[in-house]
């Protein structure tokens, strides 16, 4: 483990290690941070004259807030990001080179090196990267792909529309995550792929999903989109997907995504199903059968640029918002009130997801903005295998998955986002607080 003293990468163990030392009042201006674009203007932070901890890092408000929005979009952009956007924005528009582009090639290569693997290939959106990577592995009609329940909708749709079948598998219900314990019931001749995914921003426990994945040799893609930044990305899987709409710890002004791996023929075969399926280099001469038309523009992928020196300042901003969570709340984890998350190093904090165990779910989300102000929120209302289609009649009536379904009527997600203030904060655990107690 590296400490604040040694050269840090900042993904989610550095930083972990970083606000631990920053608590104890550790100089921040003697951590070395990589010097990469991510890394940017969390080196300038720490480098300010009398740091503190929660002055720096922090916003704060002049007086208490009258409402808490959960995640309002104009504040997931600083008026400094803005600054720094209109000036991408103003060196494209006169080169005319909105789709292809040199920025594209300069954004895949500052992924690569802020999470340290060989290959990065910006998409369109992050689950059109899903799409192309499935196909790449080699998922077609009838292939079964392993996957959670309690994802967003796009991560059953890129599998579908690969051609393959969901194989819905249950969840640890402390992480959130798919349970290493419950795949090998899922697989079959026809499983081809396992699809966990990072769910607001936590690592599942790869090693042991890679353990089942090893013994039947069947690949991993992991759905990263929204987790990038922690550590160990990639480590036990073919690739990892990202994605970097603006709701994301990194966001363009659009949407956009990415396919992360270390293995050389797999990215070929990524960039060639990318791109109408054409040789690389090599535009209108098809090496596939076919393929998508999936890269990213030019014009996001200077936009991500921009906003890309934040992007770890912001994931410590995050971390500190959770662990303020954590801190506050745990006497009430303790009185059986809630359960919290896990104050972990290997989590990006996305979004920070709490249990009601003592009330109603709804209820407690509703009366915390009625008597509170206090917004919050649901992610995701209807699990996969419980949407009212006909694909799920025909298919899924019968899946249960019991542990996905019980956590799921108690989880509520909390406002965190880097721009919340300490002020805003308080009031949320307040209004939680009230209301739970």
């Amino acid at each position: 483990m590296k400490t604040a003293n040694e050269n840090m990468t900042c993904t989610s163990k550095q930083l972990f290690v970083l606000l631990n030392d920053l608590k104890e009042g550790k100089l921040a201006g003697e951590c070395r941070i990589d010097d990469t674009l991510a890394n940017q203007k969390l080196k300038e932070t720490l480098q300010q004259d009398q740091f503190d901890i929660t002055a720096n890092l922090l916003n704060r408000m002049d007086s208490p807030p009258s409402r808490v929005d959960f995640m309002p979009l104009h504040r997931l952009i600083t008026e400094e990001e803005v600054d720094d956007v209109v000036h991408a924005v103003k060196d494209v528009l006169p080169t005319g080179q909105f789709t292809s582009g040199s920025y594209v090639g300069v954004f895949e290569a500052e992924i690569a090196a802020f999470l340290s693997k060989k290959h990065v290939m910006a998409s369109s959106s992050g689950t059109d990267a899903m799409i192309v990577a499935l196909k790449a592995a080699g998922v077609g009609q009838g292939d079964e792909v392993i996957m959670p329940a309690n994802s967003f909708a796009a991560t059953e749709n890129a599998v579908l529309a690969a051609g393959g079948t969901p194989i819905f598998c249950d969840i640890d219900p402390v992480t959130f995550c798919m349970d290493p314990s419950e795949i090998e019931a899922c697989v079959t001749l026809k499983t081809k792929c396992i699809l966990p995914v990072h769910l607001y921003g936590k690592l599942p426990d790869m090693e042991a999903i890679a353990k089942t994945a090893d013994k039947y040799g069947i690949p991993i893609i992991e759905d990263a989109c929204q987790a990038i930044g922690v550590s160990d990305l990639g480590k036990n899987s073919l690739c990892s997907i990202l994605s970097f709409n603006p709701y994301k710890n990194l966001g363009t002004c659009g949407k956009a995504g990415a396919i992360v791996t270390d293995d050389p023929s797999f990215a070929s075969a990524c960039m060639e199903y990318m791109y109408h399926g054409f040789e690389l280099n090599q535009k209108n001469k098809k090496a596939a059968d076919y393929g998508f038309n999936a890269k990213i523009d030019n014009l996001q992928a200077a936009i991500g640029l921009a906003r890309m020196k934040y992007l770890s300042l912001n994931n410590l901003k995050r971390l500190y918002l959770a662990d303020r969570y954590i801190a506050h709340l745990q006497q009430y984890e303790d009185r059986g009130l809630i359960k919290l998350p896990q104050m972990t190093d290997d989590h990006v904090w996305h979004l920070f997801t709490i249990k009601i165990l003592n009330g109603n779910r709804d209820q407690v989300k509703d009366m915390m903005l009625k008597f509170h102000n206090v917004q919050t929120d649901i992610y995701y209302p209807i699990l996969s295998h419980h949407q009212n289609t006909p694909l799920v009649k025909a298919n899924y009536r019968h899946t249960s998955l019991p542990v996905t379904e019980s956590v799921h009527k108690q989880m509520l997600q909390l406002p965190l986002y880097p721009g919340l203030t300490v002020e805003e904060q308080d009031k949320v655990m307040e209004a939680l607080i009230d209301v739970v107690s």
